[in-house]
């Protein structure tokens, strides 16, 4: 090779991360990017329909965690940052086939106000008692790795467990609680027990340090008890013109990806790789980023200690489901960014009033509404199904669940098979495991959804330390 090569397999938003960071630090690398799809993105994409802007992957990422803030501002988006709009503060949960206001102040199923929670019909009188319990629940001796629903049942008990962090926590992973790790998922909730003991404690004195007012756990307590109900800041940003340009942006800084282009082998030549593609053709890389689903590295990486840890971790598919509506049609007031479900309430795992959420989403006069199936629930078999049956079970349990909607002025069924990685208990484990071995490969890098954390900002910072490892082998 005339010049150094790097390969990145994967264009989704962590491979096209990596991709750009090697980029801009070393311009003198010859990069090819090869993604198996017609398109790049990965579970990133946006569509305009009828004067709707539909994401039909994520449409937002956490703002507080810098990343992807960052790299919206490198690319020159950051005067398209928006936030959500000032009535999406409003979270409803599917209750008894209607749908009930979540209590406000719920932090990832941490209850940081007394009174909604007391107020709630969401969760029983005994439930409320077992609540308190988090004040006085001692911490394990050693921090160990659980379920997340072990995990929230231990601080708070089974029903708040069941009711609320199932659809809150598990919903984001569309998986299970009873196996999704805690250490892998929201490590942050760990923490918290492992410094304060109580979970309520360690997140008021958490928010009163961010103020800038040190509380001892005596006052924690009473302003938790008294504090007064007011709608928190959403910890929520998009773009004007939806996630899909960040993937815009990121693709016209630097070379064309290969499309429809997949990996069949990932060898190694002395300390080189090739990559061998479905048609037969090779490359020669110094060094190669894997950025693709854990299942697709299992079948191609050359290396069989990574392949059988790669292939243990499981996958999950769902779909999503927009519709377009007049508004006139809809019966209720959507006064909030929509609604979770519980197992067992409904077929759909969450819906969101998304012109409701984000400006600039529908028309004037219109409404634009999503639904979530699939997942861990098995009520729907998204592989197998048409999407004239999954847009039928979405229409009908939306109906069921808010009431009148008219007709649908469109359908838009996005799927995901197999795209949605479980960090399942062990998964902290695995991932070390992986590190040991990759240690031993100079050259390999591997990054994604799959790893370490499943947000943009996560798969940003994967990205940029994926090229990181593989330009200094270079």
């Amino acid at each position: 090779m005339s010049r150094p090569r790097a390969v990145v397999i994967g264009a989704g938003i962590t491979g096209l991360t990596a991709a750009w960071e090697i980029t801009r630090s070393r311009p003198d690398v010859d990069l090819v990017v090869l993604e198996s799809r017609s398109r790049v993105g990965g579970n990133i994409v946006t569509e305009e329909q009828r004067g709707f802007l539909l994401d039909g992957g994520p449409d937002s990422f956490l703002r507080t965690k810098p990343q992807a803030v960052e790299l919206c501002k490198e690319l020159g988006l950051d005067g398209e940052l928006i936030t959500t709009l000032p009535r999406a503060h409003n979270v409803y949960m599917a209750y008894r086939g209607q749908l009930e206001r979540m209590p406000a102040g719920m932090a990832l199923a941490v209850p940081s106000r007394f009174g909604p929670l007391i107020r709630t019909r969401l969760i029983g009188p005994l439930g409320k008692l077992r609540v308190l319990g988090d004040l006085w629940v001692r911490r394990p001796d050693e921090l160990a790795d659980e379920s997340i629903g072990n995990f929230i049942a231990r601080r708070f008990g089974s029903e708040v467990a069941h009711k609320l962090a199932s659809p809150l926590l598990g919903g984001i992973y569309a998986g299970d609680v009873s196996q999704l790790s805690i250490l892998s998922t929201f490590p942050q909730l760990a923490e918290l027990e492992r410094k304060h003991g109580s979970l309520i404690i360690g997140l008021l004195k958490a928010q009163a340090a961010m103020r800038g007012r040190p509380t001892s756990t005596p006052r924690a307590i009473v302003d938790w008890l008294g504090r007064a109900s007011s709608p928190a800041p959403s910890p929520f940003q998009s773009l004007r013109r939806g996630m899909g340009s960040l993937i815009d942006a990121l693709a016209e800084r630097m070379p064309p990806v290969r499309v429809d282009c997949a990996v069949r082998a990932v060898s190694r030549v002395g300390e080189d790789f090739r990559v061998t593609l479905d048609d037969g053709t090779t490359l020669l890389a110094s060094a190669v980023v894997f950025a693709a689903p854990a299942h697709v590295g299992a079948q191609v990486l050359f290396d069989g200690a990574l392949g059988d840890e790669l292939g243990q971790i499981p996958y999950l598919s769902t779909a999503t489901v927009f519709f377009g509506f007049r508004e006139q049609d809809i019966e209720r007031s959507l006064d909030g960014v929509g609604f979770i479900v519980p197992r067992g309430e409904a077929r759909v795992l969450a819906g969101t009033w998304v012109s409701s959420k984000w400006a600039g989403r529908a028309p004037d006069g219109h409404v634009l509404l999503r639904a979530f199936l699939g997942g861990s629930r098995g009520d729907v078999d998204v592989p197998q199904e048409t999407d004239e049956h999954l847009s039928d079970v979405a229409l009908g349990e939306l109906r069921r669940l808010m009431g009148r909607l008219g007709e649908p002025l469109f359908t838009r069924v996005f799927r995901y098979h197999d795209s949605n990685p479980q960090p399942v208990v062990g998964h902290a484990a695995r991932l070390a495991r992986l590190d040991e071995r990759i240690s031993q490969i100079p050259g390999l890098a591997l990054c994604g959804a799959a790893f370490d954390g499943v947000g943009i900002p996560d798969c940003v910072r994967q990205g940029r330390a994926a090229a990181s490892r593989v330009l200094a082998r270079i």
